[in-house]
């Protein structure tokens, strides 16, 4: 599930304020249990990130296929965001110290650390920053957005991006995920999308040490500015064939951190209490509707009260304990996290219940004209209550899920098919809109603001009539209305938290009762590490950086490690 959810997700984003260990004396040679590995005061860590089949040497940061560890370890970011924590909350420097946009949102000025080095030595400058900014304008491959900034250098340590529409939404992602390159080494690229780039010269933590097909090393990067911060001397990343055998190497002390996915966690772990796990995302897992007839939808899951039907007829509860282990959170009909986003969701809704009402199911499609059958079934107008429910194969946990809702439904008179297929056809299925119901997820943003899935999954722009091709992680539902659409629009338009709310309470008011994408529960994601060799990592409970290896969150981890006396 944790490669499922980082792929739809696109983005991983960041942390809390980091608080920074005091900087120690000389360190004695590191104890190297991973080969290799630069001076420190613990162990290399061992590192599974999700890596399988033969590495292909790829360091380019731009690249969809670049080695893990490159983002975030190697290259840095101008700032990072953590999208567990409430929005509002202030992001932490890293190459960047400030940031401030104009009052239309078109224009950004990012103030730059001084002092700043690549692991050459060379100093990292402003024409730096300007230049990775540029080139992504500049190269179609690279600008995914369509509204990537042109940049400038308007002091020394101080850099403009200039927006061709208002990007107060684009800010989190521009300065949290984009990774600067050095203009040296990326200029005399010929084709700057694809160069794997194989002597990375980069300005984080880590450097290239050693590589091969299985694994490669990463080592303490000495010119670091908070080399004196960092007491891992090395990374080992190592390629497995999956999930289960990630799982045996970190059960018998071979791995230290992992992103990988172990069914009923908590039991596996309990003889093991070195090994903790903490979130590293979240998914809402959802059954998403194809809703709207007048886009071409057909079929009885078109009509409101029958979402209305589903929804009450869950067990959430019994779906949580069979399919995600008791693991799962409560879920809100608004699709704000519980909790995090407590302040950007409307007063009048609170979350689904955990419990079924099979009552309530029939109550509302009687008083819609339904009429129970002989069988047991629902019908009206000679149609019966018969949904199709795609799946894809291989997703376990949604293949559970669906099992035991297929048989919660039928209690309330609701008959659902469930139908298994491959990704492909499931994702071709969902861009054209030829499907009934899916099992889906819902993911969040780069930072902790509602706006990132009301976009993607409300936004009339994204509601294709069916049979035209589509974003299949997009508005898949085709809900469209455009009052939503307005507020969607001003919600982006602006950093004030309190008109953001005022917003989402106007696009809460028409998606709760419509119920387009039908709230199950929130699954959350982990990473796993083990405190036998360092502590420091996060948790439940000091969320400050995502649980996995990846992405920018893994160097705000590094610099909170230390070595086990």
């Amino acid at each position: 599930m944790i490669l499922r959810n980082a792929m739809a997700r696109g983005v991983c984003a960041g942390s809390l304020l980091l608080a920074l260990a005091v900087a120690s004396c000389t360190a004695p040679p590191a104890t190297n249990s991973g080969g290799g590995g630069g001076t420190g005061t613990g162990d290399v860590l061992q590192v599974y990130g999700g890596g399988s089949g033969q590495f292909v040497e790829n360091y380019n940061p731009f690249s969809p296929t670049v080695l893990g560890g490159v983002q975030g370890m190697i290259y840095e970011s101008l700032f990072y965001f953590n999208d567990f924590a409430p929005l509002g909350t202030a992001a932490v420097p890293v190459l960047g110290e400030s940031y401030a946009f104009n009052p239309d949102g078109t224009v950004l000025t990012v103030k730059l650390k001084s002092g700043l080095t690549w692991s050459d030595g060379k100093p990292l400058t402003a024409e730096d920053v300007a230049f990775t900014f540029t080139t992504i304008h500049d190269t179609p491959e690279l600008d995914t957005t369509g509204n990537a900034p042109t940049a400038k250098v308007t002091a020394e340590n101080e850099v403009t991006l200039t927006f061709t529409k208002p990007a107060f939404a684009e800010g989190p992602t521009v300065l949290g995920g984009t990774w600067i390159v050095p203009k040296a080494t990326f200029s005399a690229m010929k084709n700057i999308a694809t160069d794997p780039n194989l002597k990375p010269v980069g300005s984080g933590p880590m450097k290239l040490s050693t590589f091969t097909a299985q694994s490669y090393l990463f080592d303490k990067s000495e010119s670091f500015r908070q080399a004196g911060d960092v007491k891992v001397p090395g990374m080992r990343m190592y390629s497995l064939s999956g999930n289960q055998a990630a799982t045996d190497k970190m059960l018998k002390g071979e791995l230290d951190w992992a992103g990988i996915f172990i069914p009923d966690v908590d039991k596996v772990l309990k003889p093991f209490p070195k090994i903790t796990y903490s979130p590293s995302g979240s998914q809402q897992v959802v059954l998403t509707t194809c809703s709207n007839a007048k886009l071409g939808c057909t079929g009885p899951q078109t009509s409101p009260v029958v979402r209305q039907a589903i929804s009450a007829a869950i067990d959430r509860e019994q779906v949580n304990k069979l399919a995600y282990y008791g693991r799962g959170k409560q879920v809100s009909p608004t699709f704000g996290l519980i909790g995090r986003d407590d302040k950007l969701i409307s007063s009048q809704f609170t979350p689904l219940p955990m419990t079924p009402d099979a009552a309530k199911a029939k109550s509302l499609l009687e008083a819609d004209g339904w009429s129970l059958g002989a069988d047991g079934i629902y019908a009206k107008g000679g149609q019966r209550l018969s949904i199709d429910v795609m799946v894809t194969a291989g997703y376990t946990d949604y293949i559970a899920a669906l099992d035991v809702m297929k048989q919660q439904v039928q209690k309330a008179g609701i008959e659902f098919k469930p139908q298994q297929q491959a990704n492909a056809e499931v994702l071709s299925a969902r861009g054209l809109g030829k499907f009934q119901v899916t099992v889906d997820g819902v993911f969040q943003g780069p930072v902790a603001d509602l706006y990132y899935p009301y976009n993607t999954i409300f936004n009339s722009k994204q509601a294709t009539p069916v049979g035209k091709s589509g974003n299949p992680y997009g508005n898949v539902a085709k809900f469209s209305d455009p009052e939503v659409d307005a507020a969607i629009k001003a919600a982006g338009g602006t950093q004030d938290v309190a008109e953001k709310a005022a917003q989402y309470a106007k696009i809460q008011a028409k998606v709760v009762p419509d119920l387009p994408y039908v709230p199950i529960v929130d699954n959350p994601s982990f990473g796993l590490h083990s405190s036998a060799k360092y502590t420091g990592w996060p948790s439940e409970q000091d969320a400050y950086a995502h649980g996995s290896p990846g992405g920018a969150g893994a160097a705000q981890t590094l610099l909170r490690l230390q070595p086990v006396k």
